[in-house]
C-alpha cells in the first residue's frame, strides 16, 4: 500500500503542474512562478491593475489587459462607491474576455490593494477561479522574468455571473447586528481614522464594536503577504475568528477589500463587505458610532 500511495503521489507531482488552468483549483494567492509557468493558457485571464496605465503601457506580464480600479466599482452621486450591479457586472466581465471555466489572475503594483478590490467584485458575484499575484509586477521582475509591451486580443465572452448577495453588507444589515456576538467588525482604515482625529466624512470615528486592523499590516515590506499563520494569529487576537461572521469595511471599501481578500485567503467561511463603508455610515445621523 505504501509503495502505491508513493507512487501515486510521484505521478501527481509531475503531471499536475503540467495540467492546464481549467483542469486545476488555483489557490487564492500565487506566486511568479506558479503564474510563470501557466503563461499562454487559453483558459486564463491576467489582469493588471497599476495605479497608472502608463506603467501597464510601459509593460506587463504577457497576455495580461488592463483594468483601472474604478472600473471595478461604481461611482455614488453621494460619495465613494458601489459594487457594478448584474448587468454591470456581466459587462465588465465580458469585456474583459473572463468566461465561467477562466481561472482569473491580477496583479498591481500597490500590494494588491487594486487587485483586491477586483477580487471582492468577482467574489461577490461568485467566480470561483480568482487569484491574486503575490508582490505583484515588483516580484515577477524581482524574479527576473519578462514583461511586454504586446497588447493581447481579447475576445467578449457571453458570460452572465450569479450575485451572491450574502457577501454585501448594506447599512441596515450592520446595524441590526452590532449586538450580535456571532459578527466581528474590521475596519482597515488608519488609527487616525478609527479615532475620529482623521475625519474624512460628516462624522469621524468608527462603527461601535469594530476593531482596526489597518490593511497595511496584512504586508511585508517588500509588499508581499505576511504567512498565513501569522495573518491568523494576528486577526484571532483581535477576536476576528472563523466561528463568527467576519465583516469588512473602511472609507470606499477599497482597503477594506484587502482585508476582505486575506481573510478568504484564511478561509474563513462568512466573509462580508460593507461596501458603502464610512463614507455612507459617517455622513449618516442616523447610525451610531464610537471613537473609543
Amino acid at each position: 500500500m505504501r509503495r502505491v500511495t508513493a507512487a501515486l503521489l510521484l505521478i501527481a507531482s509531475v503531471v499536475l503542474p503540467w495540467l492546464p488552468a481549467s483542469a486545476q483549483k488555483a489557490p487564492l494567492l500565487v506566486d511568479a512562478e506558479w503564474l510563470r509557468a501557466r503563461l499562454g493558457d487559453p483558459a486564463l485571464r491576467i489582469v493588471d491593475m497599476a495605479i497608472e496605465p502608463e506603467e501597464y503601457q510601459k509593460g506587463h506580464i504577457a497576455g495580461a489587459v488592463y483594468l483601472n480600479v474604478n472600473d471595478a466599482r461604481i461611482p455614488v452621486s453621494a460619495g465613494g462607491f458601489r459594487l457594478p450591479d448584474p448587468d454591470e457586472a456581466a459587462r465588465l466581465l465580458r469585456a474583459l474576455g473572463i468566461a465561467a471555466e477562466t481561472q482569473v489572475v491580477i496583479y498591481d503594483d500597490s500590494g494588491g490593494l487594486n487587485a483586491s478590490r477586483l477580487f471582492f467584485t468577482l467574489d461577490v458575484f461568485g467566480h470561483e477561479k480568482v487569484a491574486i499575484l503575490d508582490g505583484g509586477v515588483h516580484a515577477w521582475t524581482r524574479a527576473k522574468l519578462p514583461l511586454t509591451t504586446d497588447l493581447p486580443r481579447v475576445a467578449p465572452t457571453s458570460y452572465r455571473p450569479t450575485l451572491r448577495a450574502e457577501r454585501v453588507a448594506t447599512a441596515e444589515w450592520l446595524r441590526d447586528r452590532l449586538r450580535d456576538p456571532g459578527v466581528a467588525i474590521v475596519d482597515a482604515r488608519s488609527p487616525g481614522e478609527y479615532a475620529g482625529t482623521d475625519r474624512r466624512a460628516k462624522r469621524g470615528g468608527h462603527i461601535p464594536g469594530a476593531v482596526n486592523i489597518e490593511w497595511k499590516r496584512n504586508l511585508r515590506l517588500d509588499w508581499t503577504f505576511k504567512p498565513v499563520e501569522e495573518l491568523r494569529a494576528m486577526y484571532a487576537a483581535r477576536g476576528i475568528v472563523p466561528e463568527k461572521t467576519a465583516v469588512t469595511y473602511c472609507q470606499t471599501h477599497h482597503r477594506a477589500a484587502h482585508s476582505y481578500f486575506v481573510l478568504r485567503l484564511l478561509g474563513y467561511p462568512r466573509v462580508v463587505g460593507y461596501d458603502r463603508s464610512w463614507v455612507e455610515w459617517g455622513n449618516r445621523d442616523d447610525l451610531p458610532i464610537a471613537t473609543k
